[in-house]
């Protein structure tokens, strides 16, 4: 093995969604809102315009306040920018990063949008991998087999030579019919990760 690919969300950085939906939202109803409104819509979870970089966040909030009626507008940009601030990165993984770099090219794989790629730069993530493949960058998103070979093709990796580290069975699933070796880690369990790394002889 060569290249390992990391996922980010939920193996690398973490957000307990539900949590937050009921500390923005507090009541029923808002939290009602949320959900509906925001969350199982086309520019989010059912069409993932933001991620796939086709609308930015502001361009997806002007949507759905149209969309409506501006009724609770505040909570709108509220949630939307504010639920970024439960974003947890693990830094025992990006020493681990820091570790696997000594022996492998390490890149990202990710469906993100710009506003948690701005994020992640912070956090210096990306200034430690050697290279990276993004949803909103690429236009592209897991689990479809695109921007598996989009990434592939931007640093001609072998695929038989790379493993993939995603939380998703089914983002697994697609890097193994491209011949790409994975690791399915329990969603943000730092020690599965490890565990499963040593059973591929890696670490």
């Amino acid at each position: 093995m060569k290249n390992i690919v990391f996922d980010i969300g939920n193996v690398i950085a973490y957000i307990d969604m539900e949590d937050v939906i009921n500390k923005i939202g507090k009541t029923e109803e808002n939290i009602k809102f949320i959900k509906e409104n925001i969350i199982d819509t086309p520019e989010w979870s059912k069409n993932s315009l933001i991620d796939t970089g086709y609308i930015n966040w502001s361009e997806a909030i002007s949507i759905i306040a149209d969309r409506t009626n501006h009724e609770n507008d505040s909570l709108l940009e509220k949630f939307a920018y504010g639920h970024y601030d439960y974003l947890k990165v693990n830094n025992n993984v990006l020493e681990l990063i820091k570790t696997l770099k000594n022996n492998y090219k390490v890149y990202i794989l990710s469906n993100l949008n710009e506003y948690s790629y701005n994020i992640y730069k912070n956090s210096g993530l990306f200034d430690l991998v050697d290279g990276e493949c993004l949803s909103f960058q690429e236009h592209k998103i897991k689990p479809y087999k695109g921007i598996y070979e989009r990434l592939l093709s931007k640093y001609s990796l072998d695929p038989k030579e790379t493993l993939f580290i995603d939380d998703k069975l089914s983002n697994c699933q697609t890097a193994s019919n491209l011949d790409i070796n994975y690791i399915n880690v329990k969603e943000n369990d730092y020690d599965d990760l490890i565990t499963k790394l040593k059973e591929k002889d890696i670490l």
